[in-house]
């Protein structure tokens, strides 16, 4: 299955700052080429618009890489936030059942009577400053919160930047089939737009990383890729497995998961959405991006809830299932469990390493047969 998309390499170990700072290096390259270029045949016009829109793909896979990095870090401020709010509201209920209880079961405490009225003192000076500390991550949540929003709207700039490279291609291309040999006068589109998105966005990642203090290390950072213990994005019964050749002879590229109506898949981790729209057969679907060169394609829904662009937490919802008339489009259903409920849904789980399709197993712990749920 292929939805048109450019896969970056995988550059995971590189932070978005780094990122951006090459993309910004290579928008400025291909500004310089597109402008050498003008008045030159149309071969060289369309091999600098080339280079201008793999500059432009590589700047939106550093700003998905930055808008990533943003919703982490306001998910691990609010994450603390809620641990330092409710650290603060057992160091008072404890203050409370202190002051209630007898002296006489004060001064019995083990340790003797001076460790009693440390632990309360050390309650005491807790409940407050953890409750101020509720209120600073809170509001560096906040922070990160608005940057994430200004950091999307540049991504959106930058979008519109690559979609204007293809409508200059166009007539270039159109000129070029009439008559390759001939001299090209169209101004060269520039590249600043371009250029001030990716700094707008830059700012506005370096403000997100640095609201706030650090989170307590008690509060766990939100879940990320794991390999190979992934849950599924919906329950059900694996139906056909990656590698499996279907009816038509064709060799199966993901899962197929009988699934119940009522199933809204989820993503099983932070990710960008790269498309959300039709998918050829499979009705609609989306393609999430956890990290640079790896997609996971859902398919198979009659309503997607998210949109390109957008970045995802672990455990949202991307859509709702599309139900299954077995006579009207003659699909045979899976015949349910003992006990088990009808499956008049299908999920479509493909993974994606480098543009090429993987087997699920890699991501996901999947059960062993088919029976039984994931």
């Amino acid at each position: 299955m292929s939805l048109g998309l450019a896969v970056a390499a995988p550059i995971a170990a590189e932070t978005a700052a780094a990122l951006i700072a090459k993309a910004d290096a290579a928008l400025a390259q291909a500004d310089r080429g597109l402008a050498a270029s003008a008045g030159g045949d149309a071969e060289r016009r369309l091999a600098a618009l080339d280079r201008a829109k793999t500059a432009a793909e590589q700047a939106l896979a550093a700003m998905r890489a930055g808008l990533r990095e943003a919703a982490s870090r306001e998910a691990q401020l609010s994450e603390g936030a809620e641990a330092a709010r409710d650290g603060s509201q057992l160091a008072l209920a404890l203050l409370a059942a202190r002051a209630r209880a007898p002296l006489a079961a004060q001064a019995a405490q083990p340790a003797g009577p001076l460790a009693a009225a440390r632990g309360a003192w050390l309650t005491a000076a807790l409940g407050p400053g953890r409750a101020a500390q509720a209120g600073d991550l809170a509001a560096a949540a906040d922070d990160a919160r608005r940057a994430e929003g200004q950091a999307r709207r540049a991504w959106a700039r930058m979008r519109a930047a690559r979609e204007d490279l293809d409508d200059a291609r166009r007539p270039i291309a159109a000129a070029a089939r009439r008559n390759p040999d001939v001299a090209l006068t169209f101004a060269p589109p520039r590249l600043r737009e371009a250029r001030a998105a990716l700094e707008a966005f830059a700012e506005a990642a370096a403000r997100a990383a640095a609201a706030g203090p650090d989170p307590a290390p008690s509060a766990p950072p939100p879940r990320g890729f794991v390999p190979g213990a992934l849950p599924l994005p919906a329950p059900g019964r694996i139906l056909a497995r990656y590698g499996e050749f279907d009816a038509f002879g064709q060799r199966n590229e993901g899962l197929e998961i009988g699934a119940p109506e009522w199933a809204r898949p989820r993503s099983p981790f932070l990710a960008s959405v790269r498309y959300a729209g039709p998918i050829g057969g499979r009705r609609l679907g989306v393609a999430l991006e956890p990290a640079p060169g790896r997609l996971l394609i859902l398919a198979g829904l009659a309503a997607i809830t998210v949109e390109a662009g957008e970045v995802v937490r672990a455990g949202q919802p991307v859509g709702q299932l599309a139900v299954i008339d077995a006579v009207g489009e003659e699909f045979l259903v899976e015949a349910p469990a003992e006990g088990g409920a009808l499956s008049r849904a299908m999920l479509y789980v493909e993974v994606r390493e480098d543009g090429a399709p993987v087997p699920p197993a890699n991501w996901f712990a999947l059960p062993q047969g088919r029976a039984g749920t994931p």
